[in-house]
């Protein structure tokens, strides 16, 4: 695309050594960390800053705004990665948003829950992904995995959410002059949604959706919605949606970033024949779209699946080369940094990921039978539970 990058992270892989023209190491979520990295280095003018996938809007937003260079304003990316901001704002706009509630302190959370009712979900404000993020199911044993999610967020602050049931899903796509345009729709697999109680394990993302077109059309009009109460104009959008069994689609979050773990730039494009990044780098240059770059040229049944870490110690562990070359595989990998004596800790978010699989098949059951199949022969074992693995979770039902 005649463009050099220069990429800023604070995990150096292989992957990334071939990828970037310039490589410097800070945390990207410190914008002043990241700025002073740049600075230091002089890299000349810089053009266009986005993210691959990490949520981090508020620092790519202050960076360009720093750096002359096209992006959305960092009022709006704040708007989109803080919850309590942005579920008061779709809320405001009359959106479909769980009951929530603010607070600074765990007596006022716990109060909350009179409202809200239980069961409940605690979300630290201002921390991404699923760090923190916690189901409340009695006032008893609510207390400890509130202060948790207070001692996480760096500003102090919660998000008390009514804790609802139903698919879900995941819309990817642009938005352009205010009208969204999608480029992916991904069911999210929460068959064992509570095996880790209190925390939240997401097994990973299908294509196609289970939902029907017509169920689809509401959902997506949903996200536009979203994308007008938050007034993202001209931006890469990503949305978590879910639609509880009477059909009510509610609106659980919106970012203005490529949508995380390869599900953009891998999993869904696998499906669709939609690779978003071209036109995501375009936007950061503040260059016009590729239109035809926008539509569907294959319709695949993918999946990508998770096997959680859940404690042991590595003995040894192999090389998936072996398996990345069975027929419908398109990578399987390690979701942490393993050699002989490392710990595994036991699974409290998305961040504590043994391994996965993206896969595909003639429909998506056969694609997720493969995956499974696949998680349960990695060549690892733990030396404290002799003869075993960390056993793959069960197809849902």
């Amino acid at each position: 695309m005649g463009v050099r990058t220069l990429v800023v992270t604070d995990r150096i892989t292989e992957r990334v050594e071939k990828g970037a023209d310039i490589l410097l190491e800070a945390d990207p979520d410190d914008f002043g960390a990241v700025l002073s990295a740049i600075r230091a280095e002089r890299p000349g003018r810089i053009s266009g800053v986005m993210s691959l996938g990490y949520d981090n809007p508020p620092v790519v937003a202050r960076l360009a705004a720093e750096l002359g260079c096209p992006g959305v304003p960092v009022e709006v990316a704040d708007l989109c990665t803080l919850k309590d901001r942005r579920i008061a704002a779709l809320d405001r706009a009359g959106l479909p948003v769980p009951r929530f509630a603010v607070a600074t302190t765990a007596d006022a959370a716990l109060a909350a829950l009179d409202r809200i009712g239980l069961p409940a979900v605690v979300k630290p404000s201002d921390r991404t992904g699923s760090l923190g993020v916690a189901k409340l199911d009695g006032r008893d044993t609510a207390r400890g995995p509130v202060e948790q999610a207070l001692a996480l967020s760096p500003t102090g602050r919660v998000v008390v959410e009514e804790y609802l049931s139903g698919t879900e899903h995941t819309v990817a796509g642009f938005a352009l002059d205010g009208v969204l345009r999608v480029t992916g729709f991904a069911d999210r697999e929460y068959g064992e949604k509570e095996r880790f109680f209190p925390h939240f394990f997401e097994g990973g993302d299908t294509l196609p959706s289970v939902l029907d077109a017509e169920q689809r059309a509401e959902v997506v009009r949903t996200v536009q919605r979203g994308v007008d109460a938050l007034g993202l104009t001209t931006a890469v959008v990503n949305t978590d949606i879910l639609r509880t069994p009477d059909g009510r689609v509610y609106l659980l979050e919106i970012t203005c970033r490529l949508t995380g773990a390869r599900i953009a730039t891998e999993v869904m494009p696998l499906a669709t024949g939609i690779d978003p990044l071209p036109n995501a780098v375009r936007l950061a240059l503040g260059r016009p779209l590729v239109e035809e770059e926008l539509r569907r040229t294959r319709d695949r049944a993918v999946v990508q699946r998770y096997l959680p870490a859940d404690g042991g110690t590595v003995g040894r562990v192999g090389d998936l080369a072996e398996l990345a070359r069975t027929p419908g595989v398109h990578d399987v990998f390690w979701g942490l940094d393993l050699a002989p004596g490392t710990v595994l800790p036991h699974y409290r978010g998305g961040d504590e990921v043994l391994a996965g699989a993206i896969t595909t098949g003639p429909d998506a059951a056969a694609a997720e039978a493969l995956a499974l199949d696949v998680l349960s022969r990695l060549p690892l074992h733990l030396t404290d539970r002799p003869g075993t693995r960390p056993a793959p979770p069960e197809p849902a039902p």
